[in-house]
């Protein structure tokens, strides 16, 4: 079986460094900054802070992209905005009651809903992906697993919404459309 090649490469300003070889060789060059050449002063100090992008050929390769997918998968937590007044005013009805109004099916839906509350009925300037968790909090409703993801797919899938900043979340004219023309959406009869 053939050994498998790391390589590495740094770049400082307008200077780059590049290492190939086996793991060992890589690490016992970056221990020794003077084979680095009249670069070791900019790098010295720098290599311990900087991540190093490892690029593995063969078997090696095949494991790290196993273990990326595996840490994408990590678990999401989110917390509740607790100065967000889902309740409602003499204007504006509570997202509960707006939620049961428009009957969502699905996440994606939820999603949209959600958003469009937050932005058009309450006004709120910035929409975070902290305040659609507190919304399926505060209606009861299960929360996606990939939150974060699920808002991605509602963008890419249905394009209900912006997701350009997910401190900011918008809704775009098809999410405005499919929330005050489609929902709730007709009964089928039996």
């Amino acid at each position: 079986m053939e050994e498998a090649r790391t390589r590495i490469k740094i770049t400082v300003g307008d200077a780059t460094i590049e290492v190939e070889g086996s793991q060992d060789y890589v690490e016992k060059k970056l221990k020794e900054p003077q084979s680095f050449g009249g670069l070791a002063k900019q790098v010295a100090g720098m290599v311990p802070a900087i991540p190093a992008k490892v690029e593995a050929k063969g078997q090696e390769a095949k494991a790290t992209k196993g273990k990326k997918k595996a840490a994408a998968k990590g678990i999401e937590s989110h917390n509740l905005v607790t100065d967000l007044d889902l309740s409602g005013t003499d204007t504006v009805s509570a997202l509960k009651d707006f939620y049961k109004e428009k009957k969502p099916a699905s996440a994606q839906e939820c999603n949209v809903v959600f958003i469009y509350y937050l932005k058009k009925m309450l006004k709120i300037d910035k929409v975070g992906i902290e305040h659609v968790y507190t919304c399926y909090k505060a209606v009861g409703t299960k929360v996606p697993g990939r939150l974060y993801q699920n808002l991605l797919d509602t963008r890419k899938v249905k394009g209900w919404i912006i997701t350009e900043n997910m401190d900011d979340l918008r809704i775009g004219t098809l999410g405005e459309n499919f929330v005050e023309k489609e929902l709730p959406k007709p009964q089928q009869s039996k």
